[in-house]
């Protein structure tokens, strides 16, 4: 069984070697983007349970930012994966 998932996880890399490089640099700079906003969504969300605990708007913000964060993340990977699906058939 374990050595059935390597299998696939191997497959799985191989195909992903395969993308173009605009589709490598948009998933790339997706995924910094992510974790550039996930950890300002999470800061904010610490500030406030830590120094402004009386402003709810500061949680809402947070939470707003770490939603959006996977959001773009999504959005990168999806869109990277078409441009090359695109390209590749053209």
């Amino acid at each position: 069984m374990q050595l059935n998932n390597m299998k696939k996880i191997e497959k799985i890399a191989k195909e992903f070697n395969k993308i173009n490089r605009l589709s490598k640099l948009i998933i790339k700079y997706g995924f910094f983007t992510f974790i550039a906003m996930f950890l300002l969504g999470a800061l904010t969300i610490l500030m406030y349970q830590t120094v402004l605990y009386s402003n709810d708007y500061t949680y809402y913000l947070g939470t707003l930012i770490v939603k959006t964060s996977f959001t773009i993340l999504a959005e990168a990977v999806i869109g990277g994966l078409v441009i090359d699906f695109i390209t590749a058939k053209g």
